[in-house]
């Protein structure tokens, strides 16, 4: 039985979609004004993340959380989802991943999907820095959703010393548990194709800028599809052999989630334009993992109501207690 129940005018898939990444102005005021702390965290090999750091006194746990492909911290449905746990009485952490957020300037190697450990580094380093020991929750959404479950793989096979202090639940939402079928359906939709493509171009130029003596991207125009761009980049500017190498380096396959031992949530939606629920369907049963799928939702959406409550909020706060 669905428990997601949209006011109709919000139900299409790509209304939920757009609903979820548009950026009111109230989104933006928000995102300025809220009172928070930056903080640039160090993995093992140097690599260097830039986090927003908003703590409360006393709080009731820490909630990190982790954007998607070509979002940043920024995003709206990272800011819309920092009020509602700060409003809660949660400390709340946004990370940028690897060149996002205007962080381009602070390594030289380009992002991709497969870069798992600098990730999980960060966010050891962030829960460290947060002298909490209140309970810590993760959270990730599309290809962040990747990420938090591969964090919550690799600290389940982690030796106590390098696990991520104090954490009790992760959360993925519409994530991409096979990236080059989702890679491919992104294509195969005119405006999704158009907008991650572009957008993805426009970051490649802002590294291009900073770094011209490792990086010259003239012959962008010539890629009209996110998988040619792809089998452009892994095949210049990766360790990879090939696409399929670099996909398989973090698609989540049954032998993965067997492998999770943390409490895990996993939310998708039946519409979602970009990722195939019925991937979700064929996930091994485990006492671990809980895998809710919606009829309606869109891509990270599932929008309740004009005000854009969010579904997962209530998901989130059932799980934390």
């Amino acid at each position: 039985m669905s428990l997601f129940k949209p006011i109709p005018i919000l139900s299409g898939a790509m209304v939920q979609s757009f609903m979820a990444s548009f950026k009111s102005k109230s989104d933006k005021h928000y995102g300025r004004s809220i009172a928070g702390e930056w903080r640039s965290v160090k993995a093992k090999d140097g690599t260097t993340l830039l986090a927003r750091l908003h703590d409360i006194p006393n709080p009731r746990g820490l909630v990190i959380l982790v954007h998607g492909w070509e979002g940043s911290i920024h995003s709206s449905y990272i800011v819309r989802t920092s009020r509602y746990f700060l409003q809660k009485g949660y400390s709340v952490y946004r990370l940028n991943l690897r060149d996002h957020g205007d962080t381009h300037h602070l390594n030289e190697g380009i992002f991709n999907g497969s870069l798992l450990l600098e990730t999980y580094e960060a966010v050891r380093e962030l829960v460290k820095l947060s002298g909490s020991k209140k309970p810590v929750y993760l959270a990730g959404f599309s290809l962040g959703g990747n990420f938090v479950l591969r964090m919550a793989g690799r600290h389940s096979l982690s030796k106590a010393a390098d696990q991520i202090p104090g954490l009790k639940h992760c959360f993925a939402f519409s994530p991409a548990l096979d990236p080059k079928r989702a890679t491919i359906k992104m294509d195969e939709h005119p405006f999704l194709r158009k907008y991650f493509l572009n957008s993805w171009k426009t970051s490649l130029v802002k590294k291009a800028n900073l770094f011209p003596h490792l990086y010259s991207f003239h012959d962008l125009d010539n890629y009209q599809s996110v998988m040619h761009l792809t089998e452009k980049m892994v095949k210049e500017f990766s360790h990879f052999s090939s696409v399929d190498e670099y996909f398989d380096s973090y698609t989540l396959n049954d032998l993965f989630f067997k492998s999770i031992r943390i409490p895990t949530t996993i939310l998708t939606s039946m519409d979602d334009p970009v990722i195939p629920w019925k991937e979700f369907a064929e996930i091994p049963a485990s006492s671990y993992l809980e895998v809710v799928i919606e009829s309606r939702g869109g891509h990270c959406g599932f929008i309740e109501d004009l005000s854009r409550s969010s579904y997962y909020w209530r998901l989130m706060e059932k799980k934390m207690g």
